[in-house]
């Protein structure tokens, strides 16, 4: 069965009762190796810009110096570019060349409208490919981002191919518009989006207004909402952007859908994701279905984090890869998280609580659950991690084939290897 991410495994839309199943398809996040992310690592994420001029010694793209270095630092890098690509099979053999000497892995798609890359490698050969790819025209520009990686690749081989649809709709995406600017949201510089955030939660404060004149849309899966989110935000009744349909109520209005009722011409959508694409790809979606005024944040959360901190957020960041979630310092060292912001989160939604018992977690990081055919993405607590041997229900704990409970930050590692032991010791018995 295919999926947005290519890879399957169940999550839930909030923490029903234990011994429930509710398959969802959507991350590739329970297959790879252990990786852990760091509280307090200098600054190797950066947005960069195009340089306007080189001194001497210095990193044209405005990386800190140990990006630099050749040191064996491993970074994640995003980017992502809408263009038109006429022939995407040369582009693609072109940069399969360009990486063959490269120590690159993760996943570079492209089609014939653009490129979508996430991807790791030891800092040298990361920024190596962006170098390359800038002296490319079309791509000189592109903003780039890139956070720290401390046990290696996060990503377990190296994919880049042709992929008909950069970004996973039920739909598909070729026939969307993205190549035209004015289909798409304005987008709007972390600055500008502090601002207007702070003013509308500030409105939400002050007035009894049940009419709003925005909409703070987070273009996520619910499960990445549980971790973190911009304060203001609703939680996305989405287990997979495959299947969004904000805005597409016709013959009924969804009480899920934050943009039912939404005024087409009036109201303001502020929309956001991890890194941007979901906003682009999906407010072309919107503007033909008649909505206004759009308007995105640019970079995504990753970007407004490194530059803003978390002022407005509250928690971790989720990541589609084996670092699985980020703290803010991780994407600006100055950043310090509010304990008790993310404490009084937690008291008024299902944010940061135990899947299992429903206590808020002191580790805004899911788990897979330690039965290998389950395999369930959620958030535990310490206590019922414990109690129910890394499972995520009483069913689970007496599954015949059971992976070890990982202590930490800990990965399970590809699942066949826990398949291929659990034969060998069958035979053995």
């Amino acid at each position: 069965m295919k999926s947005c991410c290519a890879v399957p495994f169940r999550t839930v839309s909030s923490f029903p009762n234990p011994t429930s199943r509710i398959p969802f398809f959507c991350s590739r996040v329970c297959a790879w190796t252990s990786a852990s992310p760091s509280r307090n690592h200098p600054t190797l994420l950066a947005s960069i810009s195009r340089p306007q001029g080189k001194k001497v010694g210095q990193c044209k793209y405005a990386f800190p110096p140990q990006c630099c270095d050749g040191g064996d630092d491993f970074l994640v890098v995003n980017f992502y570019r809408f263009v038109m690509i006429k022939e995407p099979e040369e582009e693609i053999a072109k940069h399969l060349d360009f990486l063959k000497d490269y120590d690159i892995r993760g996943r570079i798609y492209i089609n014939e409208q653009g490129i979508n890359a996430q991807y790791s490698g030891p800092s040298k050969d990361a920024l190596a490919y962006i170098e390359w790819l800038r002296d490319d025209e079309r791509f000189s520009d592109v903003l780039v981002q890139t956070s720290p990686a401390l046990n290696g690749h996060a990503f377990p081989k190296l994919k880049l191919r042709y992929k008909p649809s950069l970004v996973q709709l039920e739909e598909g995406v070729s026939n969307l518009p993205l190549l035209d600017p004015t289909m798409g949201a304005t987008p709007l510089e972390p600055s500008e989006w502090r601002r207007r955030l702070e003013a509308v939660n500030r409105i939400d404060r002050d007035s009894d207004l049940t009419q709003k004149d925005y909409i703070l849309l987070d273009v996520r899966n619910g499960y990445e909402w549980d971790i973190g989110h911009f304060h203001g935000a609703e939680r996305p009744n989405v287990d997979c952007f495959r299947s969004t349909s904000f805005g597409l109520s016709v013959s009924e209005v969804s009480a899920s859908d934050p943009l039912a009722t939404a005024d087409k011409e009036k109201t303001n959508i502020l929309m956001y994701c991890t890194g941007g694409i979901r906003c682009d790809v999906y407010s072309t979606i919107l503007r033909q279905q008649g909505f206004q005024n759009l308007y995105t944040l640019k970079g995504g959360v990753s970007n407004y984090l490194k530059n803003e901190g978390p002022v407005e957020w509250v928690g971790n960041l989720f990541l589609f890869d084996s670092r699985l979630s980020l703290p803010p310092s991780a994407y600006n060292p100055e950043a310090k998280t509010d304990a008790r912001s993310i404490q009084q989160a937690s008291q008024k939604n299902k944010f940061a609580r135990c899947y299992i018992c429903g206590s808020q977690v002191s580790e805004l990081r899911h788990r897979n659950c330690a039965n290998l055919d389950c395999n369930l993405l959620f958030l535990c607590c310490t206590e019922c991690v414990k109690d129910l041997g890394g499972c995520c229900s009483l069913n689970c704990m007496s599954a015949p084939r059971l992976r070890p409970v990982l202590p930490g930050h800990q990965r399970y590692k590809k699942w066949y290897i826990y398949r291929d032991l659990g034969m060998h010791n069958e035979l053995k018995c």
